[in-house]
């Protein structure tokens, strides 16, 4: 099929003609935050367990701001999903600052992933994300002992990580074990972009698509790459959605838009405001690919749109093990201290109506990896992996017999 540019356009986004979940024009909650017995006086019984508080608890140091500061954590933590109950989260503005940078695909860091080892007190380095300062000075493997000389021993996470990170152009000295050697280095933390799409060909029809998270125009970067290949004959793809938790909502959505033609359901979604909705393509000329996507328990969320909107539509078949199960998508509000908070505003539903909240998506194929070995594999140069990594051998087996 000759390929024609497809146009960014909105998509369209339409209320579904007719309820697949309930003639009230309601759903089924995914999970119960109501209350299930009486609390006559909540307000007035809420001050009085806050002033016996303050006024009897052992320590001096609490305040009425850590007890509103706590009440909103349980708040938040009552309207998350009980297996996820972090979800809904509240962030002072510099908190909240490095989470849109990473939506974005761009962070201020080292550039370094890493294990912490409490009971030896050192870090060992997992991976090295591509442009980040830390490339081509730390290696996997590396164990850090120590930063700006302070020992890790009986440090908390939270803790260690305070110690990595840190303002823009800001340095800090790590003291490395590598092999018998032992050495410090300095590096500077730096604002560097994360390689979140990573395209390669493995045959001369076949690529290989890692999407690392759903990072801001990720989607437009997916069509423009596809095109090169679309044009030079390439006629399937290998999906990688390993370990990719999510990012931008409409990312996802676009990027199913890739590859279903318009009037094709993308999601269905259902809010308070606006009810059964559904995102339907606009996209005239869909790339004509056999797709085969790879999943495991820690694709989820957005990258759980993408996979469900294509097997719905008979256009990839969906290979692994089952996935997280995120299926509700959060609404971010600036408050008036100039903090955010976030909470849950809609439940998704594939272009079938099928909830995959806690439930996840079930793979036709089922491949099992446990995570060091998916981990060792990924730091492979994707033509060696493809001859190891038993997910990409199962794809591309398939692949060879499947006519979407």
């Amino acid at each position: 099929m000759k390929f024609l540019k497809f146009f960014a356009a909105p998509i369209c986004l339409l209320a579904f003609p007719i309820n697949p979940f309930a003639q009230s024009g309601e759903v089924n909650p995914l999970f119960k935050v109501g209350l299930e017995h009486e609390f006559p006086h909540a307000e007035e019984t809420f001050e009085e367990i806050k002033a016996l508080i303050l006024e009897n608890y052992y320590s001096s140091e609490i305040s009425d701001e850590a007890l509103y500061w706590a009440a909103i954590k349980g708040m938040l933590s009552h309207i998350s999903p009980p297996d996820n109950p972090k979800l809904a989260k509240i962030w002072t503005a510099q908190d909240y600052e490095k989470i849109f940078n990473s939506l974005s695909g761009v962070q201020i860091s080292l550039g370094v992933k890493s294990t912490y080892n409490a009971v030896e007190g050192s870090l060992t380095v997992s991976e090295i994300l591509p442009n980040s300062p830390a490339e081509d000075v730390l290696l996997p493997y590396d164990r850090i002992l120590r930063i700006d000389g302070l020992s890790l021993k009986g440090k908390s996470t939270t803790e260690i990580n305070n110690l990595m990170n840190g303002e823009e152009d800001s340095q800090v000295t790590l003291t490395v074990n590598r092999d018998i050697k032992v050495f410090d280095i300095s590096l500077t933390r730096e604002k560097f972009t994360n390689r979140n799409l990573i395209i390669t060909p493995l045959t001369e029809t076949l690529v290989l698509v890692e999407m690392k998270t759903f990072s801001t125009e990720i989607s437009n970067r997916l069509k423009e790459r596809l095109k090169e290949f679309f044009e030079q004959g390439y006629t399937e793809i290998i999906l990688d959605l390993r370990n990719n938790s999510g990012g931008v909502f409409i990312e996802s959505i676009r990027a199913a838009e890739v590859f279903l033609p318009e009037k094709s359901i993308l999601l269905r979604t259902f809010t308070r405001d606006k009810k059964l909705q559904n995102y339907i393509s606009s996209n005239a000329e869909p790339f004509d690919y056999s797709i085969a996507i790879l999943v495991n328990e820690s694709t989820a969320s957005a990258a759980e749109i993408l996979a469900s909107a294509l097997r719905d539509h008979a256009k990839a078949l969906i290979i692994g093990t089952k996935t997280f199960g995120k299926g509700v998508f959060e609404k971010t509000f600036t408050l008036e201290n100039e903090f955010r908070v976030k909470f849950i505003t809609g439940a998704m539903y594939t272009p079938k109506g099928r909830a995959w909240q806690s439930k996840g998506l079930k793979p036709d194929f089922l491949v099992k990896q446990n995570s060091e070995t998916l981990k060792a594999l990924l730091k492979l140069d994707p033509k060696e992996r493809q001859t190891k990594d038993t997910a990409i051998i199962t794809a591309i087996k398939l692949l060879g017999g499947y006519e979407g």
